[in-house]
Protein backbone atom coordinates (compact mmCIF):
# COMPACT_ATOMS: atom_id res chain seq x y z
CA UNK A 1 0.00 0.00 0.00
CA UNK A 2 1.24 3.46 -0.89
CA UNK A 3 1.81 5.94 1.94
CA UNK A 4 2.65 9.61 2.29
CA UNK A 5 4.71 11.74 4.66
CA UNK A 6 3.20 15.22 4.40
CA UNK A 7 5.43 18.08 5.64
CA UNK A 8 3.45 21.07 6.85
CA UNK A 9 4.03 24.45 8.49
CA UNK A 10 2.38 27.81 9.07
CA UNK A 11 5.63 29.70 8.57
CA UNK A 12 8.25 29.58 5.85
CA UNK A 13 11.90 28.88 6.54
CA UNK A 14 11.39 26.22 9.21
CA UNK A 15 12.93 23.36 7.23
CA UNK A 16 10.14 21.58 5.30
CA UNK A 17 12.03 21.37 2.03
CA UNK A 18 15.32 20.43 3.69
CA UNK A 19 13.66 17.67 5.75
CA UNK A 20 11.85 16.47 2.61
CA UNK A 21 15.19 16.19 0.84
CA UNK A 22 16.79 14.41 3.81
CA UNK A 23 13.95 11.86 3.90
CA UNK A 24 14.25 11.34 0.13
CA UNK A 25 18.02 10.82 0.38
CA UNK A 26 17.51 8.31 3.20
CA UNK A 27 14.89 6.35 1.21
CA UNK A 28 17.23 6.34 -1.79
CA UNK A 29 20.04 5.02 0.42
CA UNK A 30 17.93 2.16 1.84
CA UNK A 31 16.39 1.47 -1.60
CA UNK A 32 12.74 2.07 -0.76
CA UNK A 33 10.86 3.28 -3.87
CA UNK A 34 9.60 6.83 -3.38
CA UNK A 35 8.54 10.04 -5.06
CA UNK A 36 8.64 13.64 -3.94
CA UNK A 37 5.52 15.76 -4.42
CA UNK A 38 6.87 19.27 -4.95
CA UNK A 39 4.21 21.92 -4.34
CA UNK A 40 6.71 24.77 -4.18
CA UNK A 41 6.67 26.51 -7.60
CA UNK A 42 10.29 27.54 -7.05
CA UNK A 43 11.05 23.79 -7.08
CA UNK A 44 13.36 23.96 -4.07
CA UNK A 45 13.81 20.20 -3.75
CA UNK A 46 14.52 19.72 -7.46
CA UNK A 47 17.15 22.45 -7.30
CA UNK A 48 18.71 21.24 -4.02
CA UNK A 49 18.86 17.66 -5.31
CA UNK A 50 20.35 18.71 -8.67
CA UNK A 51 17.33 17.08 -10.34
CA UNK A 52 18.38 13.57 -9.26
CA UNK A 53 15.17 12.50 -7.52
CA UNK A 54 11.77 11.32 -8.82
CA UNK A 55 9.79 14.53 -8.38
CA UNK A 56 6.19 15.35 -9.25
CA UNK A 57 5.79 19.09 -9.89
CA UNK A 58 2.30 20.32 -8.99
CA UNK A 59 2.53 23.95 -10.16
CA UNK A 60 4.79 26.13 -12.26
CA UNK A 61 6.01 29.55 -11.19
CA UNK A 62 3.48 31.10 -13.57
CA UNK A 63 0.65 29.08 -12.00
CA UNK A 64 1.66 30.47 -8.63
CA UNK A 65 2.15 34.08 -9.79
CA UNK A 66 -1.19 34.16 -11.61
CA UNK A 67 -3.01 32.23 -8.85
CA UNK A 68 -3.78 29.29 -11.14
CA UNK A 69 -3.46 26.70 -8.41
CA UNK A 70 -6.15 24.36 -9.68
CA UNK A 71 -5.14 20.71 -9.44
CA UNK A 72 -4.76 19.10 -12.86
CA UNK A 73 -5.71 15.59 -11.69
CA UNK A 74 -5.17 13.82 -15.03
CA UNK A 75 -1.69 15.28 -15.49
CA UNK A 76 -0.69 14.53 -11.89
CA UNK A 77 -2.05 10.96 -11.96
CA UNK A 78 -0.03 10.26 -15.12
CA UNK A 79 3.10 11.60 -13.44
CA UNK A 80 2.41 9.58 -10.28
CA UNK A 81 1.94 6.38 -12.27
CA UNK A 82 5.13 6.97 -14.25
CA UNK A 83 7.14 5.93 -11.18
CA UNK A 84 7.20 2.81 -9.06
CA UNK A 85 6.79 4.13 -5.52
CA UNK A 86 5.66 3.04 -2.09
CA UNK A 87 6.24 6.28 -0.18
CA UNK A 88 5.56 9.85 -1.19
CA UNK A 89 7.24 12.79 0.51
CA UNK A 90 5.01 15.80 0.09
CA UNK A 91 6.51 19.26 0.64
CA UNK A 92 3.31 21.26 1.14
CA UNK A 93 2.50 24.97 0.76
CA UNK A 94 2.96 26.99 3.93
CA UNK A 95 -0.40 27.17 5.72
CA UNK A 96 -2.31 25.02 3.22
CA UNK A 97 -5.93 24.32 4.17
CA UNK A 98 -6.58 20.65 5.04
CA UNK A 99 -9.83 20.87 3.03
CA UNK A 100 -8.18 22.23 -0.12
CA UNK A 101 -8.48 20.58 -3.54
CA UNK A 102 -4.78 19.70 -3.34
CA UNK A 103 -5.19 17.73 -0.11
CA UNK A 104 -8.37 16.05 -1.39
CA UNK A 105 -6.52 14.98 -4.53
CA UNK A 106 -3.62 13.61 -2.48
CA UNK A 107 -6.06 11.69 -0.26
CA UNK A 108 -7.63 10.16 -3.39
CA UNK A 109 -4.19 8.81 -4.34
CA UNK A 110 -3.54 7.38 -0.86
CA UNK A 111 -5.42 7.99 2.35
CA UNK A 112 -2.48 6.73 4.44
CA UNK A 113 -0.82 9.98 5.49
CA UNK A 114 1.53 10.97 8.28
CA UNK A 115 1.18 14.72 8.87
CA UNK A 116 4.47 16.19 10.10
CA UNK A 117 4.37 19.79 11.36
CA UNK A 118 7.60 21.80 11.42
CA UNK A 119 8.00 24.95 13.46
CA UNK A 120 10.49 26.94 15.43
CA UNK A 121 9.94 27.64 19.12
CA UNK A 122 8.43 31.09 18.48
CA UNK A 123 5.45 29.71 16.52
CA UNK A 124 4.68 26.47 18.39
CA UNK A 125 1.29 27.65 19.70
CA UNK A 126 0.15 28.72 16.20
CA UNK A 127 1.42 25.45 14.76
CA UNK A 128 -0.56 23.47 17.35
CA UNK A 129 -3.75 25.39 16.44
CA UNK A 130 -3.09 24.63 12.76
CA UNK A 131 -2.27 20.96 13.38
CA UNK A 132 -5.54 20.34 15.21
CA UNK A 133 -7.37 20.95 11.90
CA UNK A 134 -5.58 17.97 10.34
CA UNK A 135 -6.26 14.26 10.75
CA UNK A 136 -4.07 12.07 12.93
CA UNK A 137 -1.43 10.82 13.18
CA UNK A 138 0.39 14.10 13.63
CA UNK A 139 4.06 14.67 14.49
CA UNK A 140 5.53 17.93 15.80
CA UNK A 141 9.13 18.85 14.97
CA UNK A 142 10.58 21.96 16.59
CA UNK A 143 13.53 23.07 14.51
CA UNK A 144 16.53 25.16 15.59
CA UNK A 145 16.21 23.91 19.18
CA UNK A 146 19.07 24.81 21.52
CA UNK A 147 18.57 21.56 23.43
CA UNK A 148 16.43 18.99 21.56
CA UNK A 149 15.86 16.79 24.64
CA UNK A 150 14.73 19.79 26.71
CA UNK A 151 12.37 20.88 23.90
CA UNK A 152 10.89 17.38 23.66
CA UNK A 153 10.33 17.33 27.44
CA UNK A 154 8.86 20.85 27.41
CA UNK A 155 6.24 19.98 24.79
CA UNK A 156 5.60 16.33 25.69
CA UNK A 157 2.18 17.30 27.11
CA UNK A 158 0.99 17.73 23.51
CA UNK A 159 1.54 13.96 23.17
CA UNK A 160 0.52 12.45 26.48
CA UNK A 161 -1.66 15.17 27.98
CA UNK A 162 -3.64 16.61 25.11
CA UNK A 163 -3.04 13.81 22.62
CA UNK A 164 -2.62 16.21 19.70
CA UNK A 165 0.62 14.69 18.44
CA UNK A 166 1.85 11.13 18.22
CA UNK A 167 5.41 12.30 18.95
CA UNK A 168 7.40 15.53 19.46
CA UNK A 169 10.99 16.02 18.30
CA UNK A 170 13.54 18.79 18.66
CA UNK A 171 16.20 19.41 16.02
CA UNK A 172 19.24 21.56 16.83
CA UNK A 173 20.68 24.12 14.44
CA UNK A 174 23.21 22.70 11.96
CA UNK A 175 25.68 24.81 10.03
CA UNK A 176 25.67 22.79 6.82
CA UNK A 177 23.61 20.29 4.86
CA UNK A 178 26.26 17.57 5.27
CA UNK A 179 26.08 18.01 9.06
CA UNK A 180 22.32 17.56 8.87
CA UNK A 181 22.55 14.55 6.58
CA UNK A 182 25.06 12.79 8.83
CA UNK A 183 23.39 13.70 12.12
CA UNK A 184 22.35 10.73 14.30
CA UNK A 185 19.44 12.85 15.57
CA UNK A 186 18.10 13.43 12.05
CA UNK A 187 18.57 9.80 11.02
CA UNK A 188 16.71 8.63 14.14
CA UNK A 189 13.83 11.02 13.44
CA UNK A 190 13.57 9.82 9.83
CA UNK A 191 13.61 6.16 10.91
CA UNK A 192 10.94 6.90 13.52
CA UNK A 193 8.76 8.67 10.94
CA UNK A 194 9.02 5.69 8.60
CA UNK A 195 8.21 3.26 11.44
CA UNK A 196 5.12 5.30 12.36
CA UNK A 197 4.10 5.52 8.69
CA UNK A 198 4.31 1.74 8.27
CA UNK A 199 2.08 1.22 11.33
CA UNK A 200 -0.74 3.41 10.02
Amino acid sequence: MRRRIRLLSIKGGVGKSVLSLLIANYLKEVEIPFIVEELDPIETIRVLSSNTLPIIIYFSTNDFLYKRLKVNENKLRKQLEKYHWLISISDMFTGIDPNSDIVQFQDSVTSVNLNVFLTDKSTVSYTVEYAIKWKSPRILIINFADDPKKIEEEFIDYVYGEGIFHKVYGIPFYGSFSELENSPIIRKIIKDLLDILIQI
